[in-house]
């Protein structure tokens, strides 16, 4: 098989290397460094997001506490700017550096912050990161995960901080499990026997996939096997486990079991509409369950943590934007530092207890989940997505990005999604599936 040299990742600014771990950092707390850490006139600064209805709300209310807060202590305003939905800020962002004009921060997924790095716009954050003065207060807090996905780029730095997270939960009818006196499964196992009998019940599948791309990603590295890494080099093709994983979603939908959204295009809908009683999906899809139940009240549901393959593999996605700090053009190191202020502010305990307990994602610091206030807020609100993701943070795992000539890691993710597609919906053989994905990304 073909694979892109390691070159490549450092040509376009990307490396396989960590510098050193999170505690090293800790402890090596620079003296000294030359980033702007006043401020000596107010600066405003704007806030590029994606965020809509309640999630904009939120957002428009941090914004307004950072600025009455350490905003108005540090002389820095914050305006939030909706740009529409992701592709559109997407978009917005790319041409915006262009015209050398970027925003001082912006939401940005992992493959996006790879991508702008090539144009020099990005600022590392180490330095304010581990600053003695303006770093950020138990940093290691914040679940390894998210720290780990957002210093994946050259080096081992910082290029971005965890902001909206999500993780994918197994959301199933309680009313329907304990009517039929049915355990939720905890392996993939477990869930092929409890599908069988539900099918068996209803004469619909059971169960069902939200995306078939997350799908591939999380049951390789559950089975044992490699996605891909930072170097640019696709893994899934070198063992069994791709193969083997298929034929297990290939066995439980030609019986009828398992299904993928299809027409529906997302899972929430069959599911509450008892199409089927179990789904495998993103806690930030939580809303869409709460909100298709509200009227009919047909029956009371529960999320848990996904199935495993085995104690050994144990492997979930985590997924949602960070946020990214830029400077071109008339940005001034004042305005760095502002950006990288609110981006701190928007990582503290008590500004995501707000968001997690206000929109439909989860919490970034163990102190969060563990808090009081969260737990209480899980029983009043009964969203059970709450509970069960963060029970699975000791092994989330992220989708590696790079960018090189060839593809990128969204061409490799796009790919993976379409193999499950050939298997369940166009009944193509597993090994075939996989090599057909190989080759479309030239590498067969």
């Amino acid at each position: 098989m073909k694979k892109l040299l390691a070159s490549f990742a450092v040509l376009f600014g990307l490396s396989s290397m960590v510098a050193c771990s999170q505690d090293q950092k800790e402890e090596g707390k620079k003296e000294e460094s030359n980033i702007v850490k006043t401020i000596e006139n107010p600066v405003e600064i704007e806030f590029w997001h994606a965020m809509s209805g309640p999630n904009e709300t939120a957002v428009n209310h941090l914004v307004e506490e950072f600025n009455a807060t350490v905003g108005k202590e540090k002389g820095i305003t914050v305006k939030p700017v909706y740009q529409g939905s992701y592709p559109d800020l997407k978009s917005k962002i790319t041409a915006a550096i262009r015209a050398k004009s970027a925003p001082a921060i912006a939401q940005a997924y992992p493959d996006w912050v790879a991508e702008y790095l090539q144009s020099g716009a990005v600022v590392e954050l180490d330095d304010y990161i581990f600053d003695k003065e303006v770093g950020i207060e138990n940093f290691d807090d914040i679940a390894k995960a998210y720290r780990d996905e957002n210093s994946q780029y050259e080096g081992g730095k910082f290029y971005s901080l965890p902001f909206n997270k999500s993780t994918e939960v197994l959301y199933y009818n309680k009313t329907f499990f304990e009517e039929n006196n049915l355990e939720v499964p905890t392996t993939w196992e477990e869930l092929e026997e409890v599908s069988k009998k539900i099918t068996e019940l209803t004469g619909n599948p059971a169960f069902g996939f939200d995306s078939a791309e997350n799908a591939f990603l999380t049951l390789v590295k559950q089975f044992g096997g490699e996605y891909t890494n930072t170097k640019g080099e696709v893994l899934f093709g070198e063992s069994d486990a791709a193969v083997e994983m298929l034929e297990m979603i290939q066995k439980n939908t030609d019986a009828g079991y398992w299904r993928l959204p299809g027409e529906d295009k997302y899972m929430p809908g069959p599911f509450t509409s008892g199409l089927v009683q179990m789904f495998v999906g993103s806690t930030s899809g939580a809303a869409h369950v709460i909100n298709g139940l509200k009227e009919t009240n047909a029956f009371e549901w529960s999320a848990a943590p996904i199935p495993q393959k085995s104690e050994d593999t144990k492997a979930v996605i985590q997924q949602g934007t960070n946020v990214v700090v830029m400077k071109q053009g008339s940005t001034t190191d004042e305005q760095v530092y502002a950006a990288y202020e609110f981006a701190k502010f928007l990582g503290t305990h008590d500004a995501n207890l707000y968001w997690t307990m206000n929109t439909g994602y989860l919490p970034i610091r163990q102190t969060v989940v563990d808090s009081e206030e969260y737990q209480n807020y899980i029983i009043e609100s009964g969203d059970m997505t709450k509970e069960a993701g963060p029970k699975q943070s000791d092994y989330y795992f992220y989708d590696v990005v790079f960018v090189n000539p060839d593809f990128s890691s969204y061409n490799v993710r796009t790919a993976a999604g379409v193999a499950v597609e050939n298997v369940v919906l166009n009944g193509m053989e597993p090994q075939a599936a996989v090599d057909e994905a190989l080759k479309s990304l030239g590498l067969k």
